[in-house]
């Protein structure tokens, strides 16, 4: 505890994550029983968290944790946030596969917990690459075709970025990273890659990150606890689209509309409102003449349409 104290002191420090917390314990456990609730751990971290807390109240503390979810929520009530792993998920459907691709674990809001508790994220120094396994197990051009792996890649960010709550980003992904965690060694270097913003499809996906990002930054108030989050986002909603709705309390709206197959569909997709609305990523106006709209939507792909107008994000 000193030790913090001194960085947030010294050093101005934001915020910690910590590494592996479900150690933070001196009640003995194997790897099966790891995970169990905890109650003397929580109490540990408590400890850490108000001394923490004490010197700087808006420290953000980052638990790599995995346990239990009662010892998560309680931990959350405090004010701690936790790493969620959603890898495999966005890795499925990165593939063009719809098994295990529900996206509905990366955010949480019930009277239980907080909106914000999760720090989520769809690749990390633990997990291999989205990109690496489109080239090893993609189904059909998912495997080969770079068009359309960053593509896929783009529309996993379209339904990662437009839900509320803390993303975490691991370097690169914004430009379809693609060599393995075992490259080297689990933990050796890796190349660092550059010169993939010179290959224009992986620049159309770092510029895809860009837009969504500024979306959040621009329109915070649609990504509060007090926005409205609709969403289909499970293994059922692959065949005829993923979709995504945020209304703000200002009444502002978002839909965001995806095709994770390897075919152009035609998505039957509902609208808060009839009226003008705007295609987001083109900066192109249309008209939604009722609530329910077919909307075409090409393979490995999405399309985001907001009741605002905002061509400065860019």
């Amino acid at each position: 505890k000193r030790n913090l104290t001194f960085l947030i002191e010294e050093y101005n420090i934001d915020g910690f994550r910590f590494d592996l917390t479900k150690g933070f314990t001196q009640r003995s456990s194997n790897e099966g029983t790891a995970s169990n609730y905890d109650a003397s751990r929580i109490a540990i971290l408590k400890d850490y968290n108000n001394s923490i807390k004490a010197v700087k109240p808006k420290t953000y503390v980052i638990l790599e944790h995995f346990c239990d979810d009662r010892e998560e929520t309680e931990l959350s009530n405090e004010g701690m946030m936790m790493w969620r792993n959603m890898n495999n998920a966005y890795c499925q459907s990165a593939m063009g596969f719809s098994a295990e691709s529900d996206f509905k674990g990366l955010y949480y809001h019930t009277s239980a917990r907080p909106a914000n508790s999760l720090v989520s994220y769809m690749e990390s120094h633990d997990e291999e690459r989205a990109a690496y396994k489109q080239t090893q197990w993609g189904k059909g051009p998912l495997e080969s075709d770079l068009n359309a792996q960053m593509s896929q890649l783009a529309t996993n960010a379209a339904f990662f970025f437009t839900v509320p709550g803390p993303k975490m980003i691991w370097q690169f992904g914004e430009m379809g990273y693609d060599v393995s965690i075992d490259y080297n060694g689990r933990t050796g270097k890796k190349p660092v890659k550059w010169e993939y913003l010179n290959v224009p499809e992986r620049k159309q996906l770092h510029n895809t990150y860009t837009e969504l990002i500024a979306l959040r930054n621009n329109h915070p108030e649609l990504f509060t606890p007090s926005a409205t989050l609709r969403w289909q986002v499970s293994t059922t909603n692959w065949d005829n689209g993923r979709f995504i709705t945020l209304t703000s309390p200002n009444n502002k709206h978002v839909v965001v509309v995806g095709n994770f197959t390897n075919e152009d569909k035609t998505l039957d997709t509902t609208f808060p409102r009839a009226g003008q609305w705007y295609n987001y990523m083109n900066r192109t106006d249309t008209t939604i003449s009722a609530t329910k709209a077919n909307i075409e939507v090409p393979k490995n792909s999405f399309k985001i349409y907001t009741s605002f107008s905002n061509p400065s994000t860019r």
